[in-house]
């Protein structure tokens, strides 16, 4: 069964058939999603200093570029992760600076205004080129794919969502490896040890590392459990509901420890994607509670932490998680949250800001740098074989490059984007051109582990959707998530074999 007749099944289990009947791309909030922010850029903007024709000029190319990316991808279900591509870099390039020239204009804030409406715009005319282009290739992967490659099909589950004793296999399995590693690490043999307070770690010993990966396939069942609290209504279980919501609070406060925004803010986006992929219409009031969670209470708190972080020399994870308890234990007094300054550039990871800088530096066949796209490729190569790779600190070296991080801080990283990741080695050409190719590669992948027919409805398409994510980074993180991924696939083939090929 395929993406658009499951979901519309749901829908009319639901009573709400016709939200399907209007096909996405000419829904409103798409267009909103393409147009608005150009529209704020075009009528505020004009408010800065000396705004740039280059950047008024960039938005509206933008909107148009992302709009036609989607268009091509319009005869596949909302959302997938290979739409969810052209939804991420809109969402940095357009609706991010979109928000900072609003904001910079309801709070007179002629610094902010200036940053996002007077200063560079050749970034934004490389996404609106490269969009469309990125949406072409992707297209006619799909198209090749067919008949070429065969979905794994001991990721695909019979029904709309994974048996409820496939859920338990999964957990268990990632359970008692997380126990073996516990007990291994209480006679000192462990795998991979922090470097420091920030989470980085780095491999001691090959066979636990492995396991702590292969570990990750409980990652499955957490993610599928969601579906069952607002997925298919024909597979609503109210033992499930409990269990995804228990999930979800354990998972937030964890990640709450964790000093990192986007660890706190995934589950809540999880929920969200499936939500909008099974009753195709955004959940608000969940985009709300999200928005102001993050800029009001999330985004403070965790940069108020880190900043702390630092004046203590904190250089473990243990130390962090004591830190970060400490200040949870005292709260924040709603004085405090009266005089939070709101850091509305922050949900857009400053993408756009690192990214014009880059193509300020370069030119047509040129980039400012040289040598991270090699060395990012040896993320493939493990240590086991290669002992003497580099450690593939591009994030940190990004961060020193923008100054970020003081020259001898080898700690803190950034992402610029794949694309002006490519584009700072290589120029502008490059850059549009790294689009196609991540519409090649990216589409193959995705259609290979959740099939061109279930690329919206499979379990794990929330999963390969935050992955896409990751595209911020540099290639050489990007490739290291990827490396792990034949390990975890191994141990679902086992568990696909152990349950006789029924999920």
């Amino acid at each position: 069964m395929n993406d658009q007749l499951l979901i519309q099944n749901n829908l009319t289990l639901a009573g709400r058939a016709g939200a399907v009947d209007r096909p996405w791309i000419l829904r409103g909030y798409i267009l909103a999603f393409c147009f608005a922010p150009s529209v704020i850029v075009l009528l505020l903007g004009r408010q800065a200093y000396d705004p740039s024709t280059l950047v008024l000029s960039g938005h509206v190319a933008l909107a148009c570029g992302s709009y036609f990316a989607l268009f091509l991808l319009r005869d596949k279900p909302l959302l997938n992760p290979i739409q969810a591509v052209v939804f991420l870099f809109h969402w940095w390039f357009a609706v991010g600076p979109g928000m900072a020239v609003l904001f910079g204009a309801l709070r007179n804030d002629p610094d902010l205004l200036d940053k996002y409406a007077s200063f560079g715009g050749e970034a934004l005319w490389i996404v609106a080129v490269g969009l469309p282009l990125y949406a072409l290739c992707a297209k006619q992967t799909m198209f090749f794919s067919r008949g070429r490659i065969k979905p794994l099909a001991f990721l695909m589950p019979e029904g709309p969502l994974y048996l409820p004793k496939t859920l338990y296999v999964y957990w268990i399995f990632g359970g008692l490896l997380t126990l073996i590693i516990a007990v291994l690490g209480r006679f000192g043999i462990v795998g991979n040890v922090p470097v420091n307070y920030l989470g980085g770690k780095m491999s001691e010993n090959w066979f636990v590392s492995s396991l702590e990966t292969i570990s990750g396939v409980a990652l499955i069942a957490t993610v599928g459990v969601i579906g069952y609290l607002t997925g298919p209504y024909e597979k609503h279980s109210p033992k499930f509901k409990i269990i995804a919501i228990g999930l979800i609070a354990f998972n937030t406060v964890t990640a709450l420890f964790s000093g990192w925004k986007g660890a706190i803010v995934q589950t809540f986006a999880l929920l969200f994607i499936v939500r909008l992929i099974w009753r195709q219409k955004i959940p608000g009031v969940l985009v709300i509670l999200l928005a102001v969670s993050y800029l009001f209470v999330i985004e403070p708190f965790v940069s108020q932490m880190r900043m702390a972080a630092e004046i203590a020399h904190i250089e473990t994870p243990e130390e962090r998680t004591e830190l970060f308890m400490t200040a949870m234990d005292q709260g924040i007094s709603i004085d405090e949250l009266r005089d939070i300054q709101v850091n509305i550039e922050s949900p857009f990871r400053f993408v756009y800001e690192y990214a014009n800088g880059i193509t300020e530096e370069s030119t047509f066949f040129e980039g400012p740098w040289e040598g991270t796209i090699s060395e990012g490729l040896l993320a493939l190569v493990p240590r086991a074989i290669y002992p003497d790779k580099p450690e593939g600190h591009i994030g940190n070296f990004f961060a020193r490059y923008f100054g970020n991080a003081a020259p001898d801080n080898y700690e803190q990283s950034l992402g610029v984007s794949i694309p002006f990741e490519v584009l700072g080695n290589y120029g502008y050409v490059a850059g549009i051109l790294s689009f196609a190719l991540i519409g090649i590669l990216w589409t193959a992948l995705v259609v290979w582990i959740l099939s061109e027919d279930r690329l919206a409805t499979h379990p794990l398409t929330p999963l390969a959707i935050i992955y896409a994510l990751s595209m911020e980074s540099s290639i050489g993180a990007f490739l290291a998530r990827l490396r792990d991924l034949p390990l975890v696939l191994g141990a679902a083939f086992l568990i696909w074999y152990m349950m006789k090929k029924h999920l």
